[in-house]
């Protein structure tokens, strides 16, 4: 580094460390335990949100609630074990309804402590649920499977989809257009669900183009994404859509916009991806989780959001600034010298044992896996070869930490 690059590092340093930060990171929330995979997260507010997960220790209470943003949680019983749900749509305060295997559709009236099967006559994994009011909702799965309702979930009445293509996910606009999205095929109804037609003008792409989600910000404005990093958008309510560029070829779960600008998406291998200009650029975020799968994403606001994960985690968006100092004085683990040049020490405070699990992993600021090393009572890192910029040791077992340091 010359002295002029090195002047203008400092300056960046100086600010960063000293003047507010409004930068946003993804942090570890909660790991429930059993571990379990958490295919669906979904808040109605900033309070209240639900995530689900399966499970196959014999337990029922799959399902968890939080009514404090995410401080504590409620695991509650869905009535099923080893059941897989992977969508969720909530009404209100009180109702809402989950969709999984074997044509499983349950509802809740009293805020999901209590949760009902409702009769679908099908056996099809149902994996989207969508209602527009209280009475109208629409489920889609596999084998081509469309359903519709009208009474608030209490019949369920098939519609022809004229394919036997699985469907991932259904979505209506404000204007009642609906559209259902799946394994390399897109379907739009103009008359509430009763017939539906392929949209023409999407530009799939082989070897697959399995649409996992999809929505829109308005009746012009809707975005999908799909396999192997691709990210859709449509200007025209749906009728024709283009491919956006793209940052990765990682399969890509679930994204979610604000407004026309501003969303984020997730996927495999911890990938999460922000754009602010509709998609036309997007910036890498790093996962604390390094390379566990990401499979759904909420956002509330552009600050808070929440991410579910493989291996039962919960993820929280938030501003730099908001997030607590991991070198605190009640951290087990001490890292210095911070900003560094050549090496790192982490050092333990107390003593370690053998019996205790300390395995670590540095992750760069695009959240790729360098290295995958194990915490001894006093360690030394070799952090020469490796550019200028802000890395994370995530630091799991028993002496589970977050540091963060800025190599210079």
């Amino acid at each position: 580094m010359n002295n002029s690059t090195r002047i203008l590092f400092f300056i960046f340093l100086f600010c960063f460390l000293v003047c507010p930060v409004f930068s946003q990171e993804w942090s570890v929330l909660h790991q429930f335990n059993p571990a379990q995979t958490l295919q669906k997260i979904e808040f109605h507010n900033k309070d209240f949100g639900i995530t689900v997960g399966s499970l196959y220790n014999g337990s029922t209470k799959n399902i968890h609630i939080t009514r404090d943003g995410g401080k504590t949680w409620m695991d509650v019983s869905s009535g099923y074990t080893s059941m897989r749900f992977m969508d969720i749509a909530i009404l209100n305060d009180s109702v809402m309804y989950m969709s999984g295997n074997n044509g499983i559709i349950i509802r809740s009236t009293d805020g999901g402590l209590n949760w009902k099967t409702l009769t679908t006559n099908v056996t099809e994994q149902i994996w989207g649920i969508y209602f527009i009011d209280a009475k109208i909702g629409y489920a889609v799965g596999s084998n081509g499977l469309i359903m519709r309702t009208n009474n608030a979930g209490n019949d369920w009445e098939i519609r022809p989809s004229g394919t036997n293509h699985l469907f991932y996910k259904v979505t209506v606009t404000s204007s009642g257009v609906c559209f259902a999205s799946g394994s390399n095929i897109l379907l739009r109804s103009e008359d509430g669900g009763d017939s539906w037609q392929a949209v023409d003008f999407f530009p799939f792409e082989p070897p697959a183009d399995w649409i996992r989600s999809i929505q829109f910000v308005n009746d012009q404005t809707g975005y999908a994404c799909a396999d192997i990093g691709r990210i859709y958008k449509t200007n025209d309510g749906g009728k024709t859509w283009y491919r956006l560029p793209s940052i990765t070829q990682e399969p890509l779960f679930e994204l979610h916009f604000l407004d026309e600008n501003f969303g984020m998406v997730c996927g495999f291998n911890g990938t999460i991806l922000k754009t602010e200009n509709g998609g036309m650029s997007w910036t890498p975020m790093t996962s604390p989780l390094g390379n566990e799968h990401l499979y759904s994403i909420d956002l509330i606001d552009k600050d808070n959001g929440y991410i579910c994960s493989h291996f039962g985690n919960v993820l929280q968006l938030k501003n730099a600034s908001d997030i607590d100092d991991e070198s605190n004085d009640n951290s087990a683990l001490m890292l210095y010298p911070n900003p560094a040049n050549d090496w790192i020490h982490i050092h333990a405070k107390n003593e370690i044992s053998d019996k205790q699990k300390h395995q670590a992993t540095l992750i760069d600021g695009h959240g790729h896996v360098l290295l995958n090393f194990e915490i001894q009572e006093f360690s030394r890192l070799d952090i020469s070869n490796y550019p200028v910029g802000i890395y994370t040791i995530l630091v799991e077992g028993d002496l589970s930490q977050i540091m963060r340091f800025i190599k210079i």
